[in-house]
């Protein structure tokens, strides 16, 4: 899908504030206090009932996600479209094609089934990309110089991927049903110039934390903070595959860390659920990405199979 670059990218008035003057933490409240558990658990009540009522989440076991994304990465614009399927309550694919207009396209399916991981890509159009999530020894790097890395480097890579992806489905989990078993404190109030949110600090055994920030006005969820690594992306030139040379300097520059601000708006009603149909994500007060869901299915049929790497 394309998207012409005379287009903005859309902000809600939250997103636009916060990119101005970023929410603030007033108070914090430490996991040993007496009110934490009830003002945590009468907050996300009231947030559920806001969202549908428990029955109606509660009866959400797979979910599909399908829709249109742009992306910010450097100097390009990067446009796609992007599914998520879930089996909750530790499955998840992500399936993303995008590409650069006029340029290579490239289709990449990541998996987390359970305790395991995988991933698969293909490129079209002449070209590829290289897309780096981590620092070095991150997936897409090889050793040195290019050769192929060791099987130490390599378990690294898997370990590194099954963690990113235990942290987003925790945050979707979280942003689409405010469902989580991680253990959850309040951690004050956040201010903006239309409004309040209450702030839960959400951090899920062996993943990052997550602050939650849950408007006080609509109790809908507003935004999801979290402190993670900046993507890098080498393109191909002329239909040529990155360098060795050119490999090697992106595995061995540091990783960069940002405060990612995952922004929900625009909820409608689905099959009784009320959900988000336009989700921006911005890195050090920069907007990054653009998502906008065109479909939800609740309790869509998704096979076990399917989410099993085939000749494995």
């Amino acid at each position: 899908m394309e998207w012409s670059k005379d287009v903005p990218m859309r902000m809600s008035r939250n997103v636009a504030l916060a990119l101005v003057a970023p929410l603030t933490v007033a108070a914090h409240l430490t996991a040993s206090s007496p009110q934490v558990d009830a003002k945590v658990g009468e907050i996300l009540a009231a947030a559920r009932q806001a969202l549908g009522g428990e029955a109606a989440l509660s009866k959400v076991q797979t979910l599909s996600v399908t829709g249109a994304t742009r992306r910010i990465m450097g100097e390009r614009e990067i446009a796609g479209d992007v599914t998520l399927d879930f089996v909750l309550p530790d499955k998840m694919k992500r399936t993303d094609s995008f590409g650069i207009p006029g340029g290579p396209t490239m289709e990449r399916v990541s998996v987390l089934n359970g305790t395991e991981v995988w991933d698969d890509s293909t490129n079209r159009g002449g070209g590829g990309f290289m897309m780096r999530m981590g620092g070095p020894g991150g997936p897409g790097a090889p050793g040195a110089s290019g050769r192929e890395p060791t099987e130490e480097q390599r378990q690294r890579m898997r370990e590194a991927q099954a963690q990113r992806m235990r942290n987003e489905m925790a945050r979707h989990s979280l942003a689409f049903l405010l469902r989580t078993d991680a253990p959850s404190v309040y951690a004050g109030e956040a201010e903006a110039e239309d409004g309040k949110a209450d702030v839960i600090e959400v951090t899920p055994l062996g993943g990052t934390a997550m602050k939650l920030f849950i408007d006080q006005a609509t109790h809908l969820p507003l935004m999801i903070s979290y402190v993670g690594v900046l993507p890098r992306m080498v393109g191909a030139r002329g239909g040529q595959r990155p360098t060795p040379e050119e490999i090697e300097t992106m595995r061995r520059e540091p990783p960069q860390t940002a405060v990612f601000e995952v922004r929900y708006s625009e909820y409608k009603k689905v099959d009784g659920v009320l959900l988000p149909h336009l989700i921006t994500t911005g890195a050090n007060g920069n907007v990054t990405e653009e998502w906008t869901i065109e479909k939800f299915k609740l309790n869509p049929a998704l096979k076990p199979e399917s989410f099993v790497k085939k000749g494995s």
